[in-house]
Parts: structure tokens; C-alpha cells; sequence
């Protein structure tokens, strides 16, 4: 069974950061070190980007990406969620 790298994409904009870019970054870089525990073998890829939502409005901020879908109006909890439930899925 072939193993799949997770890349999550969080959006650091001025709105984005003033939303807590920097914690959710914190966040999921956390979960590098929990993969073991999970027993999930892939990397789990983390990434600042400029603007994956839509520049000119800042209602959806906090943006994120896991794998290229967009999350907007993300928040820690949220984006935790989805990769651990992407860990556990294939790691089964």
C-alpha cells in the first residue's frame, strides 16, 4: 500500500496572519511529531503561501489547503480534523 504525503498550505496575508496563520502553522507542524503515534509513514508538508484565497476579501480568512482543497474560514481545530482523519484513513 503506497503511502501519501500530506501538504498543507496555509495562507499567510496580512488578514490570515492577524486570524492566526502563525498558530495553525504551529498547529500542524505539531503533527510531525505525532505521525509516529499514528503510525503514519508520509511526510506531512507544511507551506506558507501568499494569498490562496481571495485577495481582495478578507471574509474567508483564515485560508488553508490540505493536498490543494481550499478551506476557508479555516481555524486550528478544523484543519487538525481533516489531516488527522487523513492520517488515520491511511493508516488503516
Amino acid at each position: 500500500m503506497m503511502v501519501e504525503d500530506i501538504k498543507v498550505e496555509i495562507c499567510v496575508c496580512t488578514e490570515c496572519v492577524m486570524r492566526g496563520a502563525m498558530d495553525l502553522v504551529e498547529s500542524v507542524e505539531s503533527l510531525k511529531k505525532l505521525k509516529r503515534y499514528f503510525g503514519f509513514e508520509g511526510n506531512i508538508n507544511v507551506e506558507m503561501s501568499k494569498c490562496l484565497g481571495h485577495k481582495e476579501d478578507g471574509h474567508h480568512s483564515l485560508v488553508a489547503a490540505i493536498n490543494g482543497k481550499v478551506m476557508e474560514n479555516a481555524d486550528s481545530e478544523s484543519v487538525m480534523e481533516k489531516v488527522i482523519g487523513m492520517i488515520k484513513k491511511d493508516v488503516k
